[in-house]
């Protein structure tokens, strides 16, 4: 391992291709660090940068056999990440578009709260508690729930393993049901999103 430490990044790719995973280690703890710094700085948050960079790794480790880095390895990691933090933005926008469609659907009870009122909380407190989740568990989420996709399509899209897509939507469902315990959107909530769908997880 040591020894390879010591060869330039083409030559680590060159290993890895022909399937040496020691290489991919070395080139993984070379550059893990500096990729998640520029990660942070763009998310800013630790646990979405890590996800982040996990998932360029990832498509790298996949994607071996096919990968021409036309400049350089760093070069080429770079923009990978760079991609993958504007999927994130763009994630983020379609998440917003699908509260508010869904905020637009629900019907509330006018005998139990004022329409309005009620519509505003349950609005603002799903932004605000889905905001706190880390990136890839509201990606995750957004596809199980609203492009009502399989957890095999999720993982192959995703890029992870299916018992990891059922762990980031249990991570979902814990999280959202702590933040919005007590709340008068709370039961709503559980209805909407959980209810019928995990049950099969």
């Amino acid at each position: 391992m040591e020894q390879l430490n010591k060869l330039m990044d083409a030559d680590l790719l060159a290993l890895l291709k022909h399937g040496n995973e020691e290489a991919f280690v070395a080139i993984y703890h070379r550059y893990w660090e500096c990729l998640l710094n520029a990660a942070y700085q763009r998310l800013r948050s630790r646990e979405d940068a890590e996800e982040v960079v996990q998932e360029v790794f990832v498509n790298l480790y996949l994607r071996r056999n096919e990968i021409e880095p036309k400049s350089s390895l760093a070069a080429y990691l770079k923009t990978a990440l760079k991609y993958k933090v504007i999927d994130m933005y763009r994630l983020q926008q379609l998440h917003y578009k699908h509260i508010d469609n869904l905020i637009a659907e629900t019907q509330v009870d006018p005998q139990a709260v004022d329409e309005e009122l009620a519509i505003k909380e349950f609005k603002l407190s799903v932004l605000s508690a889905c905001q706190k989740l880390p990136q890839k568990c509201r990606e995750v989420f957004i596809m199980f729930r609203f492009e009502e996709l399989s957890h095999k399509e999720i993982a192959h899209r995703s890029a992870i393993s299916v018992s990891t897509v059922k762990k980031h939507l249990h991570k979902a469902m814990f999280f959202l049901r702590e933040e919005l315990k007590g709340s008068k959107t709370f039961l709503i909530l559980i209805f909407l999103f959980f209810c019928v769908k995990l049950m099969g997880l």
